[in-house]
């Protein structure tokens, strides 16, 4: 008896060991992680003489002077503007397409299925240089140059591929005799697709949006490429106007203007983080 207890406190010490050792190299990823983000915010507080004094030191107090010197002297008000529109239309047109595609791949049957379904996939295996020209012609020749639908249509088609993946496997987990007893019930297609399967997959639409709305937000290269008119800036391009005037506001309203950038998908990731993990498992389970 007294060795079996020993053998138990052995082996619970070894787990605690474990466990105690797993936490700290979480911790100290996590702390990796997320010193950046802090390290620029903290700058964002500072004035300009603490910066330049230590880039290491904590601001003596908060300075939200940066935060209004952005906007109002380094225009990022209308970039921010820009940014949200852009990305609201982007989603838009993301989750309706992305949703019908899933549908059709995961629930439908038709000829070629996995032809066009693999096709849609080849476009993450392509480097974005490589179509940015073939891309800018494209929008150069309709004419739609410093337009909503030259940022659109291609941030869509740079989210197809994964957005995709993600929702059929999800739509793949729904029985389908939930979609044949609404055929008996008299239902279309149309109605199972908004009715049915929607409500039954928001928690991937919302992983959907949290993706495709940070990768709207936070694309540089194409709206650098399709975008001339500078009252048309998106954020991330805009924050490298900001930089270019240093000389004139300083390097602290810079820092300002990165953490606004930051902060808005970090704020709705904390709190859509436990829907975003639970769909992201749900739809592992089966590709």
């Amino acid at each position: 008896m007294k060795n079996d207890r020993r053998n138990k406190k052995e082996r619970s010490g070894g787990r605690n060991q474990i466990s105690a050792a797993v936490f700290v190299i979480m911790l100290f990823a996590a702390l990796i992680s997320v010193y950046p983000l802090v390290w620029v915010i903290l700058q964002s507080f500072k004035t300009e003489g603490e910066f330049l004094s230590s880039i290491w030191s904590l601001p003596s107090s908060l300075h939200f002077d940066n935060y209004i010197k952005a906007f109002e002297e380094a225009n990022l008000l209308t970039y921010l503007k820009n940014t949200v529109i852009n990305t609201a239309a982007t989603l838009a047109v993301d989750l309706v397409l992305i949703t019908c595609l899933g549908y059709a791949f995961s629930k439908l049957k038709m000829k070629f299925k996995k032809f066009f379904y693999y096709v849609i996939l080849i476009n993450m295996l392509i480097p974005t240089p490589i179509i940015l020209l073939p891309m800018y012609l494209q929008v150069v020749n309709l004419g739609i140059q410093n337009t909503l639908a030259a940022i659109v249509f291609p941030y869509y088609q740079g989210f197809a591929p994964l957005g995709l993946i993600l929702i059929k496997n999800y739509m793949d987990n729904i029985p389908n005799e939930i979609i044949e007893s609404a055929k008996m019930d008299g239902c279309g297609t149309y109605r199972i697709l908004w009715s049915i399967m929607v409500p039954l997959v928001k928690p991937m639409l919302v992983t959907l949006a949290i993706l495709g709305g940070m990768n709207a937000w936070n694309e540089y290269m194409w709206a650098l490429v399709s975008i001339s008119d500078t009252s048309r800036y998106t954020l991330s391009v805009g924050i490298a106007v900001i930089r270019d005037k240093i000389a004139t506001i300083g390097y602290t309203p810079v820092f300002a203007a990165l953490t606004v950038s930051a902060m808005v998908f970090v704020v709705i990731y904390l709190f859509a983080q436990k829907t975003f993990v639970r769909s992201i498992t749900a739809g592992a389970v089966k590709g």
